[in-house]
């Protein structure tokens, strides 16, 4: 791994690029208040494959594989959600330190 990509992680050390072969994802790393918004967000995923989703739904796609699918995915999105206004309660925003979970 290179110099570049070695600074190129998460805040737990695990790489901010995912990439296979018909995917890159570059995630956000460090603090988008001090480093700037440099990749996306688990919720961004989650956004642009319920979109995908949807549009199947539309159209002759539809079936209740994905009905469940898109529940499922708005689970995990108030999931995170949730994960967030924790730890912007307890001011953990930007750092490794865990939250507490009520």
């Amino acid at each position: 791994m290179s110099e570049n990509m070695e600074k190129f992680r998460h805040l737990d050390g695990n790489p901010a690029v995912v990439e296979s072969e018909f995917i890159k994802i570059t995630f956000q790393h460090g603090d988008p208040a001090v480093e700037g918004i440099n990749g996306c967000r688990i919720e961004d995923l989650i956004d642009t494959v319920v979109e995908k989703l949807l549009d199947f739904q539309g159209r002759d796609l539809s079936c209740e594989e994905n009905a469940t699918a898109l529940y499922h995915l708005d689970l995990a999105r108030e999931a995170l959600l949730l994960r967030r206004r924790r730890r912007e309660n307890q001011g953990l925003i930007g750092q490794r330190s865990k939250h507490k979970t009520d």
